[in-house]
């Protein structure tokens, strides 16, 4: 709740000073303080309120009903504070519902294209791939550990994650992963590489990634190269 609280009074201070201008308050600054560092820091002010903005996904939101409640808070109009968040979070569930199913048809719209396409095959759980390299090497079991080169797309196309960025491989027991990576991956052998269609089923489901980025019920892409494949070892016999 404290989020919320500080994206809206983020969100009014950056209206109020991008549709108003002037200074936030008439308070005069100590001498030593120069109009330089009040634009510095006012800049960086406005960066942050804007990335808060950003981070709360309120969607499109009227000016002129934020610049009422600016006017009224600070004529101190009382706001029944537990209605205040009883309409705030309301509106974000609903929004985040709304989107929710409109994205479940995007979803089924790009795996369906997808599905058409020359070489893409289909598992029973409904993943989507395409062997782009067999690999000359073992293909893991889920219980095994693997060392992939990745990177993730959303159904924007915009990557959301990727080892090639970072520069640095990654590891992991295939059976701690998304379903869809865990059968994905034991369908190319060490060596190979495979475009992964994975159903918001076997990927993050209804909730989303937890960032902007992987949208709840969304359908996401991956592009894996399975670099090395370290099978799994019971305790007693290591």
């Amino acid at each position: 709740m404290k989020k919320i609280f500080f994206v809206i009074c983020a969100m009014c201070a950056f209206i109020l000073a991008s549709c108003c201008g002037g200074k936030t308050s008439n308070e005069k600054q100590p001498a030593s303080i120069t109009a330089s560092d009040v634009d510095s820091v006012s800049y960086m002010m406005g960066y942050s309120f804007g990335m808060q903005i950003k981070e709360g996904n309120f969607g499109g939101l009227e000016y002129s009903g934020i610049m009422k409640g600016m006017k009224d808070a600070a004529n101190g109009v009382d706001v029944d504070v537990m209605e205040f968040r009883r309409i705030v979070n309301a509106f974000l569930d609903k929004r985040r519902k709304a989107l929710a199913e409109e994205m479940i048809v995007k979803s089924a719209e790009f795996l369906e294209q997808k599905r058409a396409e020359e070489g893409v095959d289909s598992t029973m759980t409904g993943l989507l791939y395409k062997i782009i390299r067999e690999g000359e090497g073992p293909r893991p079991m889920a219980i095994d550990t693997v060392e992939v080169n990745y990177e993730g797309m959303n159904l924007d196309g915009k990557v959301f994650d990727s080892s090639y960025e970072r520069g640095v491989t990654a590891t992991f027991p295939l059976e701690g992963v998304i379903k869809g990576w865990t059968e994905g991956l034991q369908l190319v052998g060490e060596g190979g590489e495979i475009m992964l269609y994975i159903p918001a089923s076997m990927a993050y489901g209804e909730y989303g990634g937890g960032n902007p980025d992987i949208r709840p019920n969304e359908a996401l892409t991956f592009r894996v190269e399975l670099l090395k494949v370290k099978p799994f070892v019971p305790r007693e016999n290591k």
